[in-house]
């Protein structure tokens, strides 16, 4: 394994080469979605169906064209984009060690990337699902289940809830990736340990500005997306079956939750490449990985230089320091 020729060129980039480089990803690496996202997005995208299709389905029985069921339809799909939008860091687990490891591997086997989701499973629940307000949401909306319309449950909370992820995703996107790839600790009683809230201040803080205005950018394209996918799913049945209605229960309870999960999971790979590049403009990363490559070539395997082939960096900075002066020892680097 050679660090320094990695299949994604490790280097700047700016938002739109981000973009246009996960439509390259996507192709290269269908089975990330295909595969990865599905096994994560299944169970969730269930759960969600259990807990709102009820209110389409109850609604069809009286007809979806007056205005009391355009109001429910309409809480339905606030709450339906609300909980894809809370589980999809979540759901992509299996996406982002997949695309971790794709970066140096061409073809990282998915036996290995479920092994390595089920061992981590405490720490990214707890952290993506359960602190990220995911698990929440659905406990409320499960106490909610047979409900009608309500001011404060079904449009002040949800509010309050969107606003809390623009912050929070805003400034702090790259959770997944520390939890996941980097593997750092949630907490540790070694002060010189690197924990997960120390790594995320350290990586966050620096480009908070630019973080939060590639999310809102981010966000804006990811709609229009959105609605291209949606149309295209509702033009496909209008063109196969000649039935062009909007509000069906077929376009409710599958093309529009559908048309999210797609979305989100490109939003996973776009998420992972600006990490990549968060990571170039704060830490150098390139001039690591060709420090430990050379180090490699030099001296033996990766494990000898007590540090491993991946973009984990809970020793990351000690590994370098001793990669460097190993090279300038034996003057491969002058």
């Amino acid at each position: 394994m050679q660090l320094d020729q990695t299949h994604v060129a490790i280097r700047l980039r700016t938002l739109s080469e981000i973009g246009d480089l996960s439509m390259v990803m996507i192709r290269r690496y269908p089975e990330s979605l295909l595969i990865g996202f599905s096994l994560g997005a299944i169970a969730w995208a269930s759960a969600n169906m259990l807990l709102l299709a009820w209110i389409p389905w109850q609604e069809s029985g009286y007809g979806l064209d007056d205005a009391s069921a355009a109001a429910e339809i309409s809480r339905y799909m606030l709450w339906m984009t609300l909980l894809v939008i809370l589980q999809a860091p979540a759901a992509g687990v299996f996406t982002t060690l997949y695309l971790g490891q794709a970066v140096f591997e061409k073809r990282p086997t998915w036996k290995s990337v479920s092994r390595e989701v089920g061992r981590q499973f405490m720490r990214w629940f707890w952290v993506l699902g359960v602190k990220r307000l995911a698990v929440p949401t659905m406990v409320l909306l499960a106490f909610r289940w047979g409900q009608p319309l309500s001011g404060l449950w079904d449009i002040f909370v949800p509010i309050v809830l969107l606003l809390t992820i623009t912050i929070t995703r805003g400034s702090r996107p790259f959770l997944p990736e520390i939890l996941l790839l980097e593997q750092c600790p949630l907490r540790s009683k070694t002060e010189s340990m690197i924990t997960m809230a120390r790594r995320s201040k350290s990586l966050h803080s620096p480009m908070s500005s630019e973080l939060s205005g590639r999310f809102i950018t981010i966000t804006l394209l990811l709609f229009g997306m959105f609605g291209s996918c949606l149309y295209t799913l509702i033009w496909f049945r209008g063109i196969t079956l000649g039935y062009w209605n909007f509000m069906s229960l077929t376009v409710l309870l599958f093309f529009f939750p559908l048309s999210l999960w797609c979305v989100a999971g490109i939003s996973v790979i776009m998420r992972i490449l600006s990490y990549l590049d968060t990571r170039i403009r704060l830490e150098g990363w390139e001039v690591e990985l060709a420090v430990r490559a050379e180090a490699m070539r030099q001296f033996g395997t990766d494990e000898q230089l007590n540090t491993t082939p991946s973009l984990t960096t809970t020793r990351g900075q000690a590994a370098v320091s001793k990669s460097a002066k190993l090279v300038q020892a034996s003057g491969a680097i002058r």
